[in-house]
């Protein structure tokens, strides 16, 4: 077994490389460095045709020194190290004589046909396997690693020979960039779609005493003006105020020209003391409003909205009480509010105004209104972020970095930033980027970073 033994320094020459041949926008691994066992290394090659398909190609070949009386068997495979393996058709590599007493020994059918393929030791076997991840989803997880086991013959024994390495790769997930345009109207006009409380400041109107419809309502205590937090649901109203106040305060594009608050009373009661009960409603709220956003008190215009008859009726009209109309009627026809007043509660030996205290009032008799009124300033900042955005989508990556360099302060650029280092090959700088994106709540930039850590993390089980 001299012979055999010498097998052992007798490399298999098997190469693989990785290519840079995406298709449909698939990542390709780098190629890593050559590896062999011996003889010279052939092409290598890792085709990704798409995330559920790749091709694989090599070739297998061992050295001439193969002794004349013996073969060598090569059976490659992929493995991930976590116990899957996707083992390849052998190969067979045959000395001069053993190759004519094994053809020889077929045709007197004392061998079995050949498993594999089987050449003269010196030559190649191309090999080239198309594989699915419905076949092996693995091979789409981590370093794969290609390897080729291998068996010396002759003289009718058999030698474990060592593994020869062909090579590695693992599959680099493509980058799909989260990049959408910032608004260009600024903070206020964002806010708007989901708070009605907001209103463009061309919208301005004057409070006439009807419902203001889409205004935040606050209530009060049955006859008092001290504004409490934990008051029925003013709670989440009152925050609701602040954040948006403040959210358009801090904003670069949008600005707050006008408060609009009213306070109100009911109609119960008399006429004078609603009035004055409205009044010092306006200002809890106004107060409370300022104490936590600093604004000028030229910003705010304050309505003692006293006893709110319009508002009344307006409610009024919308129920199908028994007693509406004639309700109505009293209203619309009587001048003098305390006479108005006693009429109701005369009505029907009182039992139409204990309807009206209970179903209508008591929102009426607790309430104080509020609206914001906005207005854009020129974000030639959004200008730029946005025909930066577009360029990134057309893949002038380098054009794109440029111009949101100007921009670089700007909280809102941060995110498409990253993405145009991402791509020019600044990396370090991209996700402090989007670290800093992610700090302001950037939800695309969270994206990003979570495709690049999979995207680094890949290129280094290439190396």
């Amino acid at each position: 077994m001299k012979r055999m033994s010498s097998l052992i320094n007798t490399a298999l020459c098997a190469a693989f490389m990785l290519a840079a041949l995406p298709l449909a926008g698939e990542g390709v691994a780098a190629p890593s460095p050559r590896e062999r066992a011996g003889g010279e290394a052939s092409p290598r090659l890792v085709e990704w045709r798409d995330s559920t398909a790749l091709r694989l190609a090599f070739s297998l070949a061992e050295g001439g020194d193969v002794g004349s009386d013996y073969s060598v068997w090569a059976m490659p495979m992929l493995t991930n190290g976590r116990g899957d393996t996707l083992r390849l058709s052998p190969s067979v590599f045959r000395g001069k004589r053993n190759r004519r007493y094994t053809d020889r020994a077929r045709f007197f059918g004392d061998a079995p046909a050949a498993s594999g393929r089987e050449v003269a030791a010196g030559q190649a076997v191309p090999y080239s396997v198309e594989l699915t991840r419905a076949e092996a989803p693995w091979l789409w997880q981590g370093r794969i690693s290609v390897d080729a086991a291998r068996e010396g013959e002759g003289c009718c024994e058999v030698e474990p020979l060592p593994r020869a390495h062909i090579g590695h790769f693992a599959y680099v997930p493509p980058f799909r960039p989260a990049l959408a345009l910032v608004p260009e109207r600024g903070r206020a006009g964002e806010l708007q779609k989901d708070n009605p409380v907001l209103r463009h400041i061309s919208q301005y109107r004057p409070y006439d005493g009807s419902p203001m419809e889409g205004a935040l309502l606050v209530h009060f205590e049955l006859d008092r003006h001290v504004l409490l937090h934990d008051f029925r649901d003013n709670g989440p109203t009152l925050d609701r105020i602040i954040d948006i106040t403040r959210a358009i305060m801090a904003d670069t594009a949008s600005t707050v020209k006008k408060i609009q608050i009213v306070g109100l009373a009911s109609v119960d009661g008399p006429r004078r003391h609603n009035i004055e009960l409205a009044g010092h409603r306006v200002m809890a709220l106004k107060d409370y409003v300022q104490s936590r956003v600093p604004t000028p008190d030229s910003l705010y215009e304050t309505v003692n909205g006293g006893e709110g008859w319009r508002e009344l009726r307006y409610t009024l009209a919308a129920t199908r009480s028994p007693w509406r109309d004639r309700l109505l009627r009293i209203i619309d026809t009587e001048a003098d509010a305390d006479r108005r007043e006693w009429l109701m509660k005369r009505l029907d030996g009182g039992r139409a105004y204990r309807w009206l205290r209970d179903s209508v009032l008591a929102d009426q008799r607790n309430s104080g209104y509020m609206r914001i009124y906005y207005d854009f300033k020129p974000d030639t900042a959004a200008e730029v972020i946005n025909r930066a955005t577009r360029l990134l989508w057309q893949g002038r990556n380098d054009e794109a970095l440029s111009l949101l360099l100007t921009v670089e302060a700007d909280e809102r650029a941060q995110n498409a930033l990253g993405v145009a280092c991402f791509l020019t090959g600044r990396r370090t700088e991209a996700i402090s980027r989007l670290r800093r994106a992610i700090s302001h709540g950037n939800a695309e930039a969270r994206e990003n970073l979570r495709q690049y850590e999979r995207i680094i993390e890949a290129e280094r089980l290439n190396k």
